[in-house]
């Protein structure tokens, strides 16, 4: 009895295990997948680059409890060059404090001081930009979607998210988007 009990666990066990690889062609057409970032490695786009899709299906909230969010998701870098043809696959988790949007910083210093230097606004937004990740990368695929072996360590601290970071940001901002229909920097915390 207990044998036949642990044979359907492992049966289910297999089943339920994600082996789903992703093609690059996937990833250009299918509407779940936004492309969030693209750059240019050698000129044109047509001799390749690299190209960042966020897959929308997979965000999830972590966390709701205003002016504190947090949602996980996944995320792909395909690496098109003369050398290298991949694509990682990676998922973020984000922890957004509204607190600390453009909108919100904007809202508080005209409170606090009717006519703001946009300098001292500056300079707000880019001590704390209230969003704070952890990421870990899942799988590496060839662009038919083979499988790859992994050479990294994941590590799970989180770290700051600085608006200077601009993939990063784009993606943390598509998320919040495509969750809450608006971009992070436009709330405002009153």
């Amino acid at each position: 009895m207990i044998q036949r009990i642990l044979l359907l666990a492992l049966v289910l066990l297999a089943f339920t295990m994600p082996t789903e690889a992703i093609t690059y062609q996937e990833l250009k057409t299918s509407p779940q997948f936004k492309l969030v970032h693209t750059r240019s490695m050698n000129g044109s786009m047509e001799s390749g680059g690299l190209y960042i899709y966020l897959n929308t299906y997979s965000i999830e909230a972590l966390r709701y409890a205003p002016p504190q969010y947090s949602l996980r998701g996944t995320y792909y870098v395909v690496m098109d060059t003369s050398y290298q043809s991949t694509i990682d696959e990676r998922q973020l988790t984000v922890d957004y404090d509204t607190n600390y949007s453009l909108a919100t910083l904007v809202h508080s210093s005209r409170i606090m001081n009717p006519s703001p230097s946009m300098m001292a606004l500056i300079e707000a937004s880019e001590s704390k930009s209230g969003l704070a990740m952890t990421e870990v990368d899942v799988a590496k695929y060839t662009f038919d979607g083979a499988t790859k072996p992994m050479h990294y360590v994941n590590d799970t601290r989180k770290f700051p998210l600085n608006r200077n970071n601009t993939i990063m940001y784009d993606i943390a901002d598509a998320m919040f988007m495509s969750v809450y229909q608006q971009h992070f920097d436009d709330i405002v915390v009153q």
